[in-house]
C-alpha cells in the first residue's frame, strides 16, 4: 500500500480526538485518512492517488481573533480559529529539507549570560547545571490538553526569562535579520558528562519575540546510562521534525535541561550535568530549513 505522512498541530491524538464525539466530516485529519482507507480498502475512486506522500502543517499560522463570551461580549482570553493554518504538500520526505543552516554552541556569557548560536564552530567551553530538577522549559503543560489547546489556536506562551539557568543551560541567537523556515528534522551534537552513571538531556527548541516571550518549535530527550562520573561522552540525537516559520527579529533559542513531565527520565536530582565543545568534537545545532 502506498504511504502518507501528514504532520498536525498538536500533540498525541489532538488533531484526530474531536473525531471520537463529532462526525468524521468535521475533522480534517480523520476525513482524510478516512478517505485514504476507502480508497486502499474499497478501492473507491476519490482522488486519493493524486495526493502527495507528504502534507505539514505548519505550526500556529493560523488566523485568531479573541473569543468573545455570548452573554457579556467580553474577551474570554482565549482564541478562535478564522483561518486554518496552512499546508504545505511535498512529492516525498526528501524534498522537506532543502538545506540546513548550521549553528555553533558557545560558552556562557559573563555574569552566567547565555551562551549563542553562532555561525560556525566554537570549542574549548563547558557549562554546568544541576540535574533533576524540572525547569518552565517543557513539551507541553499537560498530556493532550496542551496540544488540543495548539490545535484550537491557544498555544502555550512561555515567559523564556522564567527559565532557571541554575537547572539549565541556554544559547539564543542575535535577532534573526531574515526569518527561518524550519522544515524537517533538527539535528544536535555535543559532549557531555556527570557525576552519576546516568543523564538525560532534554533539548527545546523555541522561537523567542522581542518582548522574551516564547513559542515551542520542537523537542526530544535523551538518556544515557552505564556512564563512567565525571567522563566525557559524546551524543547526537535528532530533534522531532517540525513545520515551523520564525519570524525576522525573532532569536531561535535552545534549552537543555534534565527533567520534562512528559518523559521518563535517567537522571539523578542534584548532580551535575557538564556540556562541553572539545577541540576537535565542537557542540553543534544543525537547522532544516525548507
Amino acid at each position: 500500500m502506498p504511504k502518507r505522512l501528514n504532520m498536525w498541530i498538536g500533540d498525541h491524538a489532538a488533531p484526530e480526538g474531536a473525531g471520537l464525539v463529532r462526525p468524521v466530516a468535521e475533522s480534517e485529519p480523520l476525513a482524510e485518512a478516512y478517505d485514504w482507507l476507502d480508497r486502499h480498502l474499497k478501492g473507491a475512486a476519490n482522488g486519493v492517488d493524486d495526493w502527495d506522500q507528504v502534507c505539514n502543517q505548519v505550526m500556529f499560522t493560523y488566523v485568531t481573533e479573541p473569543e468573545l463570551d455570548p452573554v457579556t461580549g467580553e474577551p474570554t482570553g482565549r482564541n478562535t480559529i478564522v483561518e486554518k493554518a496552512k499546508r504545505e504538500q511535498r512529492a516525498d520526505w526528501s524534498d522537506v529539507t532543502t538545506s540546513i543552516e548550521r549553528f555553533g554552541l558557545t560558552g556562557g556569557g559573563g555574569q552566567g549570560a547565555d551562551g549563542r548560536l553562532v555561525a560556525g564552530e566554537a570549542t574549548g567551553w563547558e557549562r554546568a547545571f544541576v540535574a533533576g530538577v524540572d525547569t518552565e522549559a517543557t513539551a507541553m503543560e499537560a498530556l493532550m490538553k496542551t496540544g488540543q489547546e495548539e490545535w484550537a489556536g491557544n498555544p502555550r506562551i512561555y515567559d523564556s526569562r522564567k527559565i532557571d539557568r541554575a537547572h539549565a543551560v541556554v544559547w539564543t541567537t542575535e535577532p534573526l535579520t531574515e526569518g527561518r523556515r524550519v522544515r524537517g528534522i533538527p539535528r544536535l551534537r555535543l559532549t557531555a558528562r556527570s557525576t552519576a552513571r546516568s543523564a538525560s538531556l532534554f533539548a527545546h527548541l523555541f522561537d523567542v519575540a522581542p518582548d522574551d516571550t516564547a513559542r515551542i518549535i520542537t523537542h526530544e530527550p535523551f538518556n544515557l546510562y552505564g556512564l563512567t562520573p565525571d567522563q566525557e561522552t559524546a551524543v547526537e540525537w535528532p530533534l522531532q521534525a517540525a513545520a515551523y516559520d520564525i519570524a525576522a527579529g525573532h532569536r531561535l533559542m535552545l534549552v537543555i535541561d534534565s527533567k520534562d513531565p512528559l518523559y521518563g527520565d535517567a537522571s539523578v536530582a542534584w548532580t551535575q550535568t557538564v556540556i562541553g565543545s572539545p577541540e576537535g568534537d565542537p557542540s553543534i545545532l544543525d537547522l532544516p530549513l525548507g
